[in-house]
C-alpha cells in the first residue's frame, strides 16, 4: 500500500483522500441515520398497548388458564387466523403462531420479544405473546418508507460524492498549479537559468513559499554574476602582470632588454603583485569555508595602534598627511588575533592614505561600547557615494579607481571584513559629517 501511495502524484493522493473522507462520511451518516429512523418507528410502534391489543392479550392468555392445553390455544388461533392479531413465541424465540403464515418459524430478536408479554406454561417454560402489529407493522414500514428512505440516502451520498470530486478537483488544480510553478521554477534554477520569477501573488503559505523561492533565486542569479564578474577580475589582474613578465623574460632572453638592475626590480615587483593577489584570493576562499585560522588573546587596542603607526609612519611623511590618535586610557582588552587585526587596521589606514588629499588629517578613535570596542578609522577625503556605501566591502569592487588598500584588485576591505567577521566582530562604512569616509570595527572584548 506504501509502495502504490509512493508511485502516485500529489494531486492523486490528495484525491484519493478527499474521496476516501466523502465515503467514510456518507457511510457513517448513513449508518446513524438508518438506526435513528428504524428506532424511532419502533418506538411509535411499541410505545403502549392499543385497548385491542390487550383484549387479544388478556383473550388468549384467559383461554390457555381455562383449557391448561397449549395445542387447544394454537388450534383456536388457527380457526380464528387472520382475525386475531397476536404472535405466539416458544421458549427458543420462534414464532409458533402468526395471522401471516409466513412469519411462521422465524426468529425473534431480544429486543422483540421484549415488546410482548410471557407468560409460563404448566411444565415451566416461558412463552410471549406480542401483539402482531409490532412485528408486521415494522416489517411493513421497512418494505416501503424504510426502503424508500435508504435508497434516498444513498442518491444523496453518491451526489455528494460527486460534487466533492468536482470541488476537489477545482480545488486540487488551484492548490497544484502554483505547485508546478515551483517545479518548472526549480527545474530551471537546475539548468542554471537565474532570476525568473515564478508568478504566484496569492497571500497563503504557497505564495509565502514562492516569494522566498524569487528572493532566493534573485540571490543566486546576483551570486551567479558575481562569480562570473570575480572569474573576469582574477583573470585580468593575474594577466596583466603575468604578461608583463613574460615580455620582459622573452626580451631578457633575445637580448633586446638589458638586465639592469631597474629591470629585475620591476620584474620581482611584478611577481610581488601577482603574490600578493594569489595569498589575498587564498584568505577569501578559507574565509568562505569557515577555515581561516584565528588565534585570539587579550590585547590592547592602544598597542595595536602604535604597532601600526611604526610601520606607515613613513608612508604618512611621505603623503604629507597628518594621523590624530584619540586612544583612551583604560579601554578593556580585546579578544583577537593581534595579527589579523593588525592587518585590518593596516588595510584601512594605507585606504584612508591613498583617498586623503596633501596636508589632510586621518584620525583613528577607540570607544568602549556594551558589545565591545569601537574602533574607528576617519579620513578628510572626498567620502563615498551612495552605491560605494553599497558595495564597499564587494571583492573586486572599485569605488572612485580602485578605492581600495592595495590600489590593485579591491580585495582588501572584503578581506577586512572577513577577518573582522571571523572573529565575530562587525564591520561597516559610512560618512563623517564634517566630510569624509569613516570605518568602524567592533571587536569582541573579554
Amino acid at each position: 500500500m506504501t509502495r502504490l501511495l509512493g508511485r502516485l502524484s500529489f494531486q492523486a493522493k490528495l484525491l484519493v483522500a478527499f474521496v476516501l473522507i466523502v465515503l467514510l462520511t456518507s457511510i457513517v451518516g448513513y449508518l446513524f441515520i438508518n438506526q435513528s429512523v428504524n428506532r424511532a418507528f419502533s418506538e411509535f410502534l411499541s410505545g403502549a398497548y392499543t385497548p385491542q391489543d390487550r383484549a387479544v392479550l388478556q383473550l388468549v392468555r384467559g383461554y390457555y388458564e381455562q383449557t391448561g392445553d397449549l395445542d387447544a390455544v394454537l388450534r383456536f388461533l388457527q380457526r380464528g387466523r387472520p382475525e386475531i392479531p397476536v404472535l405466539v413465541v416458544d421458549a427458543a424465540g420462534s414464532v409458533v403462531y402468526a395471522p401471516d403464515s409466513r412469519y411462521i418459524g422465524r426468529h425473534l430478536s431480544n429486543a422483540q420479544l421484549n415488546e410482548g408479554e410471557a407468560f409460563a406454561l404448566e411444565n415451566g417454560e416461558i412463552w410471549t405473546l406480542i401483539p402482531s402489529r409490532i412485528i408486521l407493522g415494522q416489517d411493513i414500514l421497512e418494505r416501503t418508507f424504510l426502503h424508500s428512505t435508504r435508497r434516498a440516502l444513498w442518491f444523496a451520498g453518491l451526489a455528494a460524492l460527486a460534487v466533492a470530486i468536482l470541488l476537489s478537483l477545482f480545488l486540487l488544480r488551484q492548490l497544484t498549479r502554483p505547485l508546478h510553478r515551483l517545479d518548472a521554477a526549480t527545474r530551471r534554477i537546475a539548468r542554471g537559468e537565474f532570476g525568473e520569477p515564478v508568478g504566484i501573488h496569492t497571500a497563503d503559505e504557497i505564495g509565502r513559499l514562492a516569494r522566498s523561492f524569487d528572493e532566493m533565486s534573485a540571490s543566486l542569479a546576483e551570486a551567479e554574476r558575481t562569480k562570473r564578474r570575480m572569474i573576469a577580475d582574477v583573470s585580468h589582474e593575474l594577466r596583466t602582470p603575468l604578461a608583463a613578465v613574460r615580455s620582459a623574460l622573452e626580451g631578457l632572453r633575445d637580448g633586446l632588454i638589458e638586465p639592469t638592475p631597474d629591470t629585475l626590480a620591476a620584474l620581482h615587483d611584478k611577481i610581488l603583485l601577482t603574490t600578493r593577489l594569489v595569498r589575498d584570493l587564498h584568505q577569501l576562499s578559507l574565509a568562505d569555508a569557515g577555515r581561516l585560522s584565528i588565534h585570539p588573546y587579550p590585547c590592547h587596542v592602544g598597542e595595536l595602534v602604535e604597532s601600526i603607526v611604526e610601520t606607515i609612519g613613513v608612508q604618512l611623511e611621505d603623503s604629507n598627511v597628518r594621523l590624530d590618535r584619540k586612544i583612551p586610557i583604560g579601554l578593556p582588552p580585546i579578544v583577537v588575533d593581534r595579527q589579523r587585526i593588525e592587518q585590518v587596521l593596516l588595510n584601512l589606514l594605507a585606504n584612508a592614505i591613498r583617498h586623503t588629499p596633501e596636508s589632510g588629517m586621518i584620525s583613528i578613535a577607540a570607544t568602549s561600547r556594551d558589545e565591545g570596542v569601537l574602533v574607528s578609522v576617519c579620513d578628510s577625503g572626498p567620502g563615498l557615494t551612495e552605491d560605494d556605501l553599497r558595495h564597499v566591502f564587494d571583492r573586486f569592487y572599485r569605488a572612485d579607481d580602485a578605492r581600495t588598500s592595495d590600489g590593485g584588485a579591491g580585495l582588501g576591505l572584503s578581506i577586512a571584513k572577513a577577518l573582522v567577521d571571523a572573529h565575530g566582530g562587525r564591520i561597516w562604512a559610512e560618512n563623517a559629517t564634517a566630510g569624509g569616509a569613516c570605518f568602524h570595527i567592533l571587536l569582541p572584548t573579554a
